[in-house]
């Protein structure tokens, strides 16, 4: 057992720190309050708000075997700086002044420099005149003037130290800049690449109002997307640069500090609350307009593909007569995510508690094997996998909580910032605690709730599973049952009317053949996530021993559900 296998995020290796307390802090008005005291060493912990303690086993193997040792603190950088690269620096308008001001260095041909945090130099970038770079080895990452973000209302974010300098020099203390750059235009962020978001979560979730000045090419745009996405984009504003300039200095060395200075003033939000300009969603649509054919991404099934893509930003809903799969298709659809995309997962299921279980039903999907029988898979096969699936999937809730809606997506919230989800499932609906609001009957409560996780979707570009069961089930002529639709599952038509997507997983079982059914209901984006089944379904056949989905053979007649 681990720190954070219990919800508790640190980043030190060894003392006494404080931090969030997975049990309270997301109810709380101040939810990055450290309330929750943890002494690394001992394996313990105790909230100073709401009381809760415990304890790790097997502190010391654990500390031997996980824990990674500081990095030696590197020296700060000699500040000899010669008169050619003061004049290098001058020449892209960053005065001798502020060189020496932010302690930068020189060293044979190298350019340093250096991170501060709380006081001390905790990593040195070095950079030559034509854009070689490094950086201390097996340093910690952190934002660039890490120190000038604290206790600041409003934070700038740049791309690189350049740009922060050229901020600087028009008199804008409060900016820091990302260490690593930006990662590659379509890439996926790993969580690696944004761990420097962790020591900062307190500073970034305090302050009222971050402006992201990253650079305008492809890069830089996912760049700034991403932060805004993991910081919130409710407080996230952004830039816009003359047309021939890309970034902050070049605005700086080509306009000079009036305009670097009307840029800032003028960053614009991203769109919210029901309120969209033009230039909100003018690279959106350019976007469109140079990529006609995007289209969704594949669920691992050329069946399904044909009527159901998977895009970021959408709520799709599930349904389906119980003991018929939905469940073990949604993490089927999951473990193909983290598969084929490295998708990372926050999933509430209160019916797979405790966690031990589920997490051994997943691990089949993603190996196709048993873990029960002659071939089932052995333990360096389920241990690799569970490493892997650790840097995936997020489990929300315990079997002794009593969770709501709104406590998953607190919780999603902060696994965003912290990890960068693409995917959140709430399975099923119909276990969470459900508070109505005053004057609200289940229609009107269902209705809120669904606007709140798509809104909550589009604006964390977060794909939402929701897995409901239907309010009542019908058989036909032949007694077996009807395939349910959303119109069936308890709230009225909201759940058809406010998901941009709906399926009902159900059982086709006679004589002849034997598969899933994946009826796709309702698919508002037709034009690049697919068309609905109407009444034939994407078919699928299921090997309930690998717990493994396949694209159903017509001449395949061997009943796989026994």
């Amino acid at each position: 057992m681990t720190f954070e296998e219990n919800g508790i995020y640190i980043t030190a290796t060894s003392g006494e720190v404080k931090t969030q307390c997975p049990k309270c802090s997301t109810s709380r008005k101040k939810s990055s309050d450290p309330c929750l005291a943890v002494n690394i060493d001992e394996g313990i912990w105790f909230c100073h708000h709401c009381g809760w303690k415990g304890a790790l086993k097997n502190v010391k193997r654990l500390t031997k075997r996980e824990v990674v040792p500081m990095p030696t603190l590197p020296d700060p950088p000699k500040t000899d700086i010669p008169e050619n690269v003061y004049k290098w620096f001058e020449d892209r308008k960053i005065s001798r002044q502020t060189v020496d001001a932010e302690k930068i260095g020189y060293d044979n041909r190298w350019i340093h420099f250096p991170f501060y945090k709380d006081g001390e130099v905790v990593n040195i970038k070095s950079r030559t005149g034509d854009k070689k770079f490094r950086q201390s080895k097996n340093a910690e990452k952190c934002f660039y003037r890490f120190d000038n973000m604290k206790g600041m209302e409003t934070i700038i974010i740049t791309e690189g130290e350049m740009d922060a300098l050229s901020l600087v020099e028009c008199g804008f203390m409060n900016v820091v800049s990302v260490p690593d750059g930006a990662p590659a235009e379509g890439s996926k962020p790993s969580d690696k690449k944004f761990s420097y978001l962790l020591s900062a979560e307190e500073h970034l979730m305090n302050a009222e109002t971050v402006i992201l000045c990253t650079d305008s090419d492809g890069a830089g745009k996912h760049l700034r997307d991403e932060l805004s996405r993991r910081i919130g984009r409710e407080k996230c504003f952004r830039v816009t640069y003359p047309e021939g300039c890309k970034d902050v200095n070049e605005v700086l060395m080509e306009y000079g500090e009036d305009k670097v200075q009307e840029i800032v003033s003028n960053a614009h939000p991203y769109p919210i609350d029901g309120v969209v300009m033009v230039q909100d969603v003018e690279d959106d649509a350019i976007d469109l307009l140079l990529k006609p054919d995007v289209k969704g991404l594949s669920t691992g099934w050329s069946a399904v593909d044909q009527h159901y893509l998977v895009s970021p930003s959408e709520l799709t809903i599930i349904t389906g007569v119980p003991n018929m799969g939905k469940s073990e298709w949604m993490d089927a659809v999951m473990i193909n995510m983290v598969k084929l995309y490295g998708w990372n997962f926050g999933i509430f299921s209160a019916e797979n508690f405790p966690v031990k279980h589920h997490l051994l039903k997943l691990v089949g999907k993603f190996v196709a094997k048993p873990f029960w029988g002659e071939d089932r898979m052995d333990e360096k096969t389920a241990r690799s996998t569970m490493k892997l699936l650790n840097d995936h999937i997020k489990f929300i809730g315990t079997q002794e909580d009593s969770v709501t809606i709104e406590n998953i997506m607190d919780q999603a919230k902060i696994l965003n910032y912290r990890y960068g989800l693409q995917g959140l499932v709430v399975d099923p609906w119909n276990t969470l605690e459900h508070k109505f609001g005053d004057g609200e009957n289940e229609t009107l409560y269902v209705s809120r709730v669904l606007s709140q996780l798509s809104a909550f979707a589009k604006m964390n570009e977060m794909h939402i599973w929701i897995v409901a069961h239907p309010r009542k089930m019908e058989n036909g002529i032949d007694r077996k049952p009807v395939v349910p639709t959303p119109y069936d599952i308890a709230g009225s038509a909201n759940w058809y009317n406010k998901a941009d997507n709906a399926i009902t997983v159900h059982r086709h079982r006679s004589e002849s053949e034997d598969y899933a059914g994946i009826h796709v209901q309702k698919i508002r984006f037709q034009y690049k996530n697919g068309k609905p089944t109407n009444n034939q379904p994407a078919k699928l056949k299921y090997d309930v021993r690998r717990g493994v989905y396949e694209d159903y053979i017509e001449e395949f007649k061997e009943n796989l559900f026994n």
